[in-house]
């Protein structure tokens, strides 16, 4: 349930956030509104790009400051962006941290010698860059805008300036050091390359754990070593003393208050920046793929790729059945790509290779789907796993009677939401046939949450007896949130928790300032409306009305959404509703569905599993079985009727329209 997707600081994943990292939503760039000329761009023929853009540049976007903050320096972003050569234009990669952008590839592309404009398409907004070289040819200077829905540029007119940099990858004489970095017992990998080039001292840097591949670092020779700036979130600075051989660096890492020590040994052989996982699906595929774009009533639209199987085994009438993937929390895309692994594209393939079409979508405001994901809840998007799964029975090819629905973590709850809604409202096709959950929350989210923290700390080697005031914080201000308590009331008990858990890392508390400033940020997490609702939302009474099909599944490693309480609380349902409901446990598999050792999340990059095999197989296995029996008869026990009230389930958003069966679009 972790979105693991934040911008990623470095020590996001090691010091413990207000919810334990439970889900962080990475919010949208934004900067003062003071209005400004428009932006302009290269013409839009190609044009020949000069030689001196093409390798590596690493700078600064620089948004001017609110007009009233006489004292207030212009906050700087930190921009980095690699050019190569393309088919019909160059190829931009361009990272921009704060901003949800590792590596990301530009849009619209346009050069004209000396300048090069391109588009990127990250956390929910759009903005056009343009620069131009300087006589020199090894730095650049332009300027910047976001894009508004309507195309039109919107102020301000920001800046941005980089300069030229050697790619240390593309160096023969680079050399590649791995250490561990250890915070509050939690032990975080990390390789760095460095080398000499024309430019002079470059680097590069992985950290899996915060899916840092190649990621450019500024470089400076000393005295006696190096010193690195790693520009993620708050700049992370490591000082390193060097052997005479340089076989091996030793030094300290800072980044905000914290300073630990650090060694770097060579790694002969090693490179950087290999992105792919072992299970990474490989084309030529045996089953082809399309492009689906699927129009919300609320005006967004969902974009997804839709996966058709050549085998036939399964087909009636030439129609197949079908499975909708839905992410799991914080803004993801269709493949839920997490730390390198794409385990949505493994599900999908091996569905697929079984004879079982697949559906799977950016969530709203994230890659090519439109909306805004910041401002949306759990009931919003499974409104959007509703409409999307809707959309996909009228599509010819598809068996309406057997389209079922796969959810990750957050998706585990949506999926039986969409089940409810589907099944005991008007369904202009069929109704959902049945649904896989994959980690599926079913206990209340604010008990979901203090049970996480205790795993996350126990994982992380910290004794209960360590973590115990800090467990009880979070329990108090999760029962707060839930009670609906004035934000006072909530403010000291998250200054409470914020304290006990700065206790528990082995830092010194901030100044009043910087405590007032941690609190704030707190504040605005815990009252986010996604947040909250979380809190709030009770997956129980959903599954006491869930009566079709349904195979949950959770590893015993799975720190964020316990097995035992989880899928016991579903047994227990189980038991009274009489349900067609099979729960599996699997042994010492985590979060992801990887084979695990403390099931901690800083492990998910370091294991190359992206979904343990036997695990995938028999899922795949349960679904072939069910749609080769559906559509079952559904009956919903008297029990649960009276167990249950409509005013306890939450409420359907949107009525989709009575359509007649589609083709392709």
């Amino acid at each position: 349930m972790m979105n693991h997707r934040c911008a990623p600081a470095l020590l996001a994943a090691l010091m413990f956030t207000l919810l334990s990292a439970f889900i962080v939503r990475s919010s949208a760039l934004t900067f003062a509104q003071d209005a400004t000329a428009p932006i302009t761009t290269a013409p839009p023929e190609l044009a020949p790009l000069d030689e001196a853009w093409y390798g590596a540049w690493i700078g600064v976007a620089i948004s001017p400051a609110p007009a009233a903050a006489t004292t207030t320096a212009a906050p700087e972003m930190p921009v980095s962006i690699t050019v190569t050569r393309g088919d019909t234009h160059p190829i931009i990669a361009i990272t921009v941290v704060r901003a949800g952008a590792l590596a990301k590839l530009a849009d619209d592309v346009v050069s004209a010698g000396r300048t090069l404009a391109f588009t990127l398409n990250s956390a929910n907004r759009k903005a056009r860059f343009e620069g131009s070289l300087d006589e020199g040819l090894t730095t650049m200077t332009g300027s910047f805008a976001f894009v508004g829905a309507d195309g039109a540029f919107m102020p301000p007119l920001a800046r941005w300036s980089m300069k030229r940099v050697d790619l240390v990858t593309a160096l023969d004489a680079a050399r590649v050091y791995s250490a561990i970095l250890e915070v509050a017992g939690q032990k975080i990998p990390m390789q760095i390359a460095l080398g000499e080039g024309r430019f002079g001292w470059c680097g590069a840097m992985d950290i899996p754990a915060q899916g840092l591949r190649n990621f450019g670092v500024t470089v400076t020779r000393t005295d006696t070593g190096f010193t690195l700036f790693v520009e993620v979130g708050a700049r992370a600075t490591i000082t390193l003393t060097t052997d005479a051989a340089m076989t091996s660096l030793e030094g300290t890492f800072a980044q905000g208050g914290f300073v630990g020590p650090i060694r770097f040994d060579e790694v002969l052989g090693a490179k950087l920046g290999d992105t792919r996982r072992p299970q990474d699906p490989v084309p030529p595929f045996p089953y082809s793929e399309r492009e689906v774009k699927i129009t919300h009533p609320a005006g967004h639209m969902l974009v997804g790729t839709l996966s058709t199987p050549s085998v036939t085994t399964l087909a009636r009438d030439g129609k197949f059945p079908a499975v909708v993937l839905v992410t799991g929390s914080g803004p993801q895309d269709r493949d839920e790509a997490l730390v390198g692994h794409r385990p949505f594209a493994v599900i999908a393939d091996a569905l697929v290779r079984a004879g079982i079409a697949v559906l799977r979508y950016d969530d709203r405001g994230v890659a090519s789907s439109t909306g805004d994901f910041n401002k949306a809840t759990t009931i919003d998007l499974a409104s959007d796993a509703d409409i999307v799964s809707e959309w996909l029975k009228l599509q010819d090819g598809i068996d309406a009677t057997r389209v079922g629905m796969l959810g990750h973590s957050e998706g585990g709850a949506i999926a039986p939401i969409v089940a409810l809604w589907q099944n005991t409202a008007v369904s202009p096709v069929n109704p959902l046939a049945f649904t896989v959950l994959l980690a599926p929350p079913a206990e209340q989210g604010g008990a979901l949450l203090t049970h996480q923290t205790k795993q996350l700390y126990d994982a992380a080697g910290i004794s209960s007896e360590a973590s115990a005031a800090a467990i009880v914080a979070h329990a108090a201000a999760m029962k707060a949130i839930i009670e609906r308590r004035p934000k006072d009331e909530v403010r000291v008990l998250i200054d409470a928790l914020v304290r006990e858990q700065i206790k528990i890392s082995g830092q010194p508390l901030p100044d009043d300032a910087a405590m007032k400033s941690t609190v704030d940020g707190a504040m605005e997490q815990i009252l986010h409306p996604w947040m909250a609702e979380f809190i709030r939302f009770d997956p129980r009474p959903v599954l006491m009305r869930l009566d079709v099909p349904t195979l949950a599944m959770c590893g015993t490693k799975d720190v964020q959404v316990d097995a035992a309480t989880n899928l016991g609380i579903i047994d227990e349902i189980t038991a009274i509703t009489h349900a067609p409901i099979v729960t599996r446990r699997y042994e010492g598999l985590n979060h992801l569905f990887q084979p695990a050792t403390t099931g901690g999340v800083e492990e998910y990059a370091v294991i190359e599993t992206t979904f343990d095999p036997t695990a995938l197989a028999e899922m795949v296995a349960w679904v072939v079985d069910t749609v080769s029996r559906a559509p079952v008869q559904r009956t919903i026990e008297s029990t649960r009727a009276a167990t249950v009230t409509d005013d306890e389930l939450p409420k359907r958003l949107y009525l989709p329209v009575p359509a007649t069966r589609k083709g392709t679009r």
